[in-house]
Protein backbone atom coordinates (compact mmCIF):
# COMPACT_ATOMS: atom_id res chain seq x y z
CA UNK A 1 0.00 0.00 0.00
CA UNK A 2 2.95 2.58 0.63
CA UNK A 3 5.55 2.77 -2.07
CA UNK A 4 8.28 3.30 0.60
CA UNK A 5 7.78 -0.71 1.34
CA UNK A 6 9.27 -1.53 -1.71
CA UNK A 7 12.70 -0.84 -0.84
CA UNK A 8 12.96 -3.77 1.43
CA UNK A 9 11.46 -7.11 1.45
CA UNK A 10 9.06 -8.29 4.24
CA UNK A 11 11.04 -10.76 4.98
CA UNK A 12 14.35 -8.87 5.38
CA UNK A 13 12.13 -6.25 7.23
CA UNK A 14 11.47 -9.39 9.90
CA UNK A 15 14.49 -10.35 10.14
CA UNK A 16 16.29 -7.03 10.81
CA UNK A 17 13.10 -6.76 13.66
CA UNK A 18 14.00 -10.15 14.84
CA UNK A 19 17.70 -9.22 15.43
CA UNK A 20 16.95 -6.10 16.80
CA UNK A 21 14.79 -7.47 19.58
CA UNK A 22 17.75 -10.64 20.02
CA UNK A 23 20.40 -7.77 20.94
CA UNK A 24 17.90 -5.15 22.77
CA UNK A 25 14.84 -7.22 24.38
CA UNK A 26 12.99 -4.27 23.22
CA UNK A 27 9.36 -4.79 22.15
CA UNK A 28 8.63 -3.57 18.74
CA UNK A 29 5.72 -1.65 17.18
CA UNK A 30 4.16 -2.53 14.13
CA UNK A 31 1.74 -0.13 12.60
CA UNK A 32 -0.74 -1.95 10.39
CA UNK A 33 -2.97 0.16 8.11
CA UNK A 34 -6.41 -1.66 7.52
CA UNK A 35 -8.39 -1.33 3.82
CA UNK A 36 -11.74 -3.08 3.41
CA UNK A 37 -11.47 -5.92 0.92
CA UNK A 38 -7.66 -5.63 1.01
CA UNK A 39 -6.04 -6.79 4.55
CA UNK A 40 -8.56 -6.89 6.87
CA UNK A 41 -9.87 -10.33 6.55
CA UNK A 42 -9.67 -13.36 9.22
CA UNK A 43 -6.96 -14.98 6.53
CA UNK A 44 -5.16 -11.75 6.69
CA UNK A 45 -5.04 -11.81 10.39
CA UNK A 46 -4.46 -15.41 10.37
CA UNK A 47 -0.79 -14.22 7.70
CA UNK A 48 0.03 -11.37 10.42
CA UNK A 49 -0.25 -14.14 13.43
CA UNK A 50 2.42 -16.61 11.30
CA UNK A 51 4.34 -13.21 10.43
CA UNK A 52 5.02 -12.00 13.99
CA UNK A 53 4.79 -15.62 15.69
CA UNK A 54 7.05 -15.68 18.83
CA UNK A 55 8.17 -12.04 18.37
CA UNK A 56 8.16 -9.41 21.48
CA UNK A 57 5.81 -6.95 19.51
CA UNK A 58 2.38 -4.80 19.72
CA UNK A 59 0.14 -4.04 16.79
CA UNK A 60 -1.51 -1.10 16.09
CA UNK A 61 -4.11 -1.68 13.62
CA UNK A 62 -5.33 2.04 12.17
CA UNK A 63 -8.82 1.95 9.94
CA UNK A 64 -8.01 3.81 7.01
CA UNK A 65 -9.82 7.16 6.45
CA UNK A 66 -12.14 7.23 3.09
CA UNK A 67 -11.06 10.04 1.08
CA UNK A 68 -11.84 11.28 -2.27
CA UNK A 69 -11.25 9.66 -5.01
CA UNK A 70 -8.89 7.38 -3.26
CA UNK A 71 -8.65 3.67 -4.05
CA UNK A 72 -9.11 2.24 -0.90
CA UNK A 73 -12.44 2.00 1.31
CA UNK A 74 -12.55 2.24 5.20
CA UNK A 75 -13.47 -1.05 7.09
CA UNK A 76 -15.95 -1.84 9.09
CA UNK A 77 -15.89 -1.76 12.61
CA UNK A 78 -16.93 -5.56 12.91
CA UNK A 79 -14.03 -6.06 10.67
CA UNK A 80 -11.26 -4.27 12.67
CA UNK A 81 -12.75 -5.37 16.15
CA UNK A 82 -12.53 -9.56 14.96
CA UNK A 83 -9.54 -8.39 13.52
CA UNK A 84 -7.51 -7.39 16.39
CA UNK A 85 -9.42 -10.17 18.71
CA UNK A 86 -8.01 -12.52 16.38
CA UNK A 87 -4.74 -11.52 16.76
CA UNK A 88 -4.98 -11.01 20.40
CA UNK A 89 -6.31 -15.01 20.93
CA UNK A 90 -3.10 -15.97 19.08
CA UNK A 91 -0.50 -14.26 21.21
CA UNK A 92 0.27 -11.16 18.90
CA UNK A 93 -0.72 -7.65 21.52
CA UNK A 94 -3.27 -5.68 19.11
CA UNK A 95 -4.57 -2.51 20.02
CA UNK A 96 -6.92 0.04 17.80
CA UNK A 97 -5.94 3.55 16.97
CA UNK A 98 -8.68 5.82 17.59
CA UNK A 99 -9.49 7.56 14.22
CA UNK A 100 -8.60 10.83 13.38
CA UNK A 101 -8.67 12.97 10.39
CA UNK A 102 -11.69 11.57 8.42
CA UNK A 103 -13.18 15.11 8.84
CA UNK A 104 -10.63 16.41 6.78
CA UNK A 105 -10.19 13.83 4.14
CA UNK A 106 -7.02 12.21 5.39
CA UNK A 107 -5.30 8.70 5.30
CA UNK A 108 -1.82 7.71 6.13
CA UNK A 109 -0.50 11.68 5.81
CA UNK A 110 -2.60 12.44 2.75
CA UNK A 111 -4.41 15.38 3.99
CA UNK A 112 -6.94 16.73 1.35
CA UNK A 113 -9.54 19.52 3.01
CA UNK A 114 -13.06 19.39 2.24
CA UNK A 115 -13.96 21.84 -0.57
CA UNK A 116 -10.53 22.07 -2.27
Amino acid sequence: MMPVNNAYSIEELIKACKEYIKLTNRRISFEYALAKDNNDNQEDAKELVELLHGMLCHVNLIPINKIENGKFDKSSNENIIKFRDYLNAHGIVATIRRELGSDIDAACRTIKKKGT
